[in-house]
Order: structure tokens, then C-alpha cells, then sequence
């Protein structure tokens, strides 16, 4: 399990793209690999199993946590995207940087990430 999730990360910090012009500070993108590992941390500990799936949720950055995820890529099952949406909801996180709080970021879940972006406000 802590294998898959540093995978998750690692691939989390490998795609992380935004979706401005320019490319995103390094601090951006340790910040929102590190999130999708505490997501995935949090639906490991909710018994949230997403059986090989990938789910993405769009969820708004606060200073410390993750708040009021969605399911923005299903998984295929409504039911376990209500499970996801459900145990996303405030998930704590390292501190985010200044230039994030308040944005949106896009974390995909599950197998290893393809896409992990941040909005705009």
C-alpha cells in the first residue's frame, strides 16, 4: 500500500501541469503531489477500495487541508464516487503555498495519476 501511494505521488509530481501558461513553481507542484498522497491516505483509511479504478476530484485549496471534493472523472461506479466525494470532503494536508490557497486543484486518484492540474480561481 505505502508503495502504491508513493508511486501515486511520484506520478502525481510528474504530471502535475497547471492549467496557466507557465509552468508551475516547484513548491506547486511538491504541494499537489503531496496532496494526492493525503487523498489517497484518507481513502485508504475511510476503507474506500477503488479496485483498480482512477477517480479525479476537484477540490478548493485552504491553508492546511483540502475542502469540498468532487468527483469530476468518474470511476465508473456511482456508488464509489459517492464514497470518494464523501471521505475527500476536508482532507488535512502540509501546509499549501500562498499562490494556491483559495484555487482549485484537480487530483487524479487510484492507478498511477495521468493528470493532476491546478485552476483558476
Amino acid at each position: 500500500m505505502k508503495a502504491q501511494l508513493l508511486l501515486l505521488s511520484v506520478a502525481g509530481l510528474l504530471s502535475a501541469a497547471p492549467l496557466l501558461a507557465q509552468a508551475a513553481p516547484a513548491n506547486v507542484e511538491r504541494y499537489v503531489a503531496t496532496a494526492a498522497g493525503d487523498a489517497n491516505e484518507r481513502l485508504a483509511d475511510r476503507g474506500v477500495d477503488l479496485g483498480g479504478r482512477t477517480v479525479t476530484v476537484r477540490a478548493r485549496v485552504g491553508l492546511d487541508r483540502l475542502n469540498g471534493a468532487q468527483v469530476v472523472g468518474a470511476s465508473g461506479s456511482a456508488e464509489l464516487d459517492d464514497q470518494v466525494a464523501a471521505a475527500l470532503r476536508n482532507v488535512r494536508t502540509t501546509k499549501a503555498p500562498p499562490e494556491l490557497v483559495g484555487r482549485e486543484v484537480m487530483l487524479t486518484l487510484g492507478q498511477p495519476a495521468t493528470t493532476s492540474a491546478i485552476a483558476k480561481r
